[in-house]
């Protein structure tokens, strides 16, 4: 098992000069986005920002590393701050930039963020609140067309990069270190996700092979890198788990990321042209909301759209109609709707194409996946796991099963000889991760301890 950043490493050294990132007129790649992560995860360490306890003597909903907030639109520069601060031992996570001062003042306190890495646009918010959050020592200022002056005490992204060592850290990442996602707060204010990097490695982000094998040696990477070339366009704002899951698989993978020009707002044409003439293979979406326009925009104009080979829906499921609009004008297509949560990764699948047809709503659970009833019986004929919501009813009841920590939660769904359905009157099944994956723990507001 990896820490996140050693994935970065590896095919960086074997792949120096394949393209990892394509933004705007910007084309960085493997090598280059190692260099700036090493330079970038240097400088956060000068400033004193890293790990201070080790997981084996915390408990599992706290923190023994400092906490970096992304507060960045989609570009290089989000994904330079996951794997930057990964290399650095730093806990990324990302903040959601449509927040008024108030919740970013919550967000930031809930966290206890050591260090914010923000666009200049968002200067004016980050000055508004930096004074309500004692915890903030370090602000990275990215340039961008706002004309916002850098912050007094803050330092200029490029600039820190440039003036900082080259050099891989000496202290290596571990794969105890967190992988941190903060939920958007549709059921309440905002908690954070805390998941081993291993375990979201396995869970989210591409550590498994096609065959469902969880990969053990950084060979396995490098070797499946040799045989992939895909180009990856995920169109969400890497602020929610379903865009930045994509673009890291797709790195973790040797891909091609490449990120639209317009990161402020949904453009159908600036992604559709997009595809069209760096002939990307596979674009993630969110659910109708962005198939809608996209859809009338290709029945528009016209786009070679020949290369498109996946499209994946992440965070919201697509509906059939949609769906068969979709493989009407691009038969060749295959649509996937992608099941998962913050708590428990990758969980299931459903597939559309010209020869099934356009569905929704089952799902083909996928590994270490299965549903069990309210009385936790499903897996083994015995009570399998319980709900991590709280430090109390993580100490109280502990999830096994086996001898390996899952997750359970409260989506309904129905378990058929055709997969997984899901339903909101259901109350026999509830989804569990278990077997080889341990649980995300999610962290409460008051129980939040990061040393």
């Amino acid at each position: 098992m990896f820490n996140l950043g050693t994935i970065n490493e590896a095919i960086a050294a074997e792949f120096p000069d394949r393209e990892a990132i394509v933004f705007r007129d910007r084309r960085l790649s493997y090598g280059q986005l190692n260099e700036r992560t090493r330079r970038l995860a240097n400088y956060l360490k000068s400033r004193g920002l890293g790990a201070h306890k080790a997981r084996s003597e915390l408990a599992p909903w706290q923190s023994g590393q400092d906490q970096l907030a992304l507060y960045l639109y989609n570009g290089n520069e989000y994904l330079e701050g996951m794997i930057g601060g990964y290399k650095a031992r730093v806990a990324p996570f990302n903040v959601n930039y449509r927040y008024v001062e108030e919740e970013l003042e919550y967000l930031l306190n809930n966290a206890r963020a050591r260090g914010l890495l923000y666009h200049a646009a968002f200067a004016p918010r980050v000055a508004a609140v930096r004074a309500k959050v004692p915890s903030l020592e370090v602000l990275m200022q990215v340039a961008d067309d706002s004309g916002n002056a850098l912050l007094p005490g803050a330092v200029d992204y490029e600039r820190a990069l440039a003036a900082s060592s080259a050099a891989r850290p000496a202290e290596e990442g571990s794969p105890d270190d967190l992988y941190i996602l903060y939920t958007g707060g549709t059921t309440g204010m905002p908690k954070g996700v805390l998941w081993r990097q291993a375990d979201i490695l396995v869970a989210a982000l591409g550590g498994r092979g096609n065959d469902g094998r969880v990969f053990a040696t950084l060979d396995d990477y490098v070797a499946r890198a040799k045989l992939s070339s895909m180009k990856t366009l995920p169109a969400a704002p890497f602020m929610h788990g379903a865009g930045h899951w994509v673009a890291l698989s797709a790195l973790h993978q040797g891909n091609t990321v490449y990120i639209q020009s317009d990161v402020e707002r949904l453009d159908p044409h600036d992604i559709l042209s997009l595809i069209e003439r760096e002939k990307v293979a596979f674009l993630q979406i969110v659910g109708d909301a962005f198939a809608r326009p996209i859809v009338d925009a290709i029945k528009h104009d016209r786009y070679d759209l020949s290369s498109l080979a996946i499209v994946l829906s992440g965070g919201a499921p697509l509906n059939a109609s949609i769906k068969a609009e979709i493989l009407e004008l691009l038969p060749n297509v295959m649509i996937i709707d992608g099941l998962g949560s913050s708590e428990a990764g990758g969980q299931g699948m459903q597939v559309s194409n010209r020869a099934t047809g356009a569905s929704t709503g089952k799902f083909t659970p996928g590994p270490d996946n299965c549903v069990v009833d309210e009385a936790m019986t499903g897996w083994d004929g015995g009570p399998s796991a319980a709900s991590c919501r709280s430090v109390t009813s993580t100490t109280k009841r502990r999830p096994r099963a086996r001898s390996s920590p899952s997750t359970a939660f409260d989506s309904r769904c129905r378990a058929t000889a055709r997969g997984i359905s899901r339903t909101a009157r259901s109350s026999c099944t509830v989804a569990i991760r278990s077997r080889s994956i341990p649980a995300a723990r999610r962290s409460s507001r008051r129980k939040w301890n990061t040393r």
